[in-house]
């Protein structure tokens, strides 16, 4: 009920859909709990394991996207499209941003001496603008 409300608020002061918003506050949900699990594989294998950030982020970032896509079909974007089709542009999706994620960790953590934490941080936020675009517009569409 207070989600309805706060989408149907949001609807009316940004000129969306109360279904666009909504599916923007579960695709924001999602990838807290994503965020949270790739960060927590980050964390445990710099620290725990001695694993290079950049290395210890693309695992927790194949792990993270695992996750991230049975939610977002599931639940996100609830679309009836087929999973052969959605998987498919997906790990197309996933791939470009697994790439962009690896840049930005090695070009920020290592050549800028960026401490990893941040780096990460930096990277999600590039990662999470190229995955809302395209999940939205093309991965989960019929």
């Amino acid at each position: 009920m207070a989600r309805s409300r706060l989408s149907s608020a949001i609807s009316r002061y940004c000129g969306l859909s109360v279904t666009d918003v909504s599916r923007l506050i579960r695709f924001c949900m999602v990838g807290a709990a994503t965020a949270v699990i790739h960060y927590g594989i980050l964390f445990v294998g710099v620290e725990q394991f001695a694993l290079a950030a950049t290395l210890a982020s693309s695992i927790g970032f194949v792990v993270a996207v695992t996750f991230n896509y049975f939610m977002h079909y599931s639940w996100t974007f609830a679309e009836p499209a087929p999973h052969g089709r959605t998987l498919l542009r997906y790990f197309v999706m996933i791939s470009c941003g697994f790439v962009i994620n690896g840049l930005v960790m090695y070009v920020a953590s290592e050549l800028l001496a960026i401490v990893y934490l941040l780096s990460q941080a930096l990277a999600m936020a590039a990662v999470l603008t190229w995955n809302y675009l395209l999940a939205n517009y093309w991965v989960f569409k019929l």
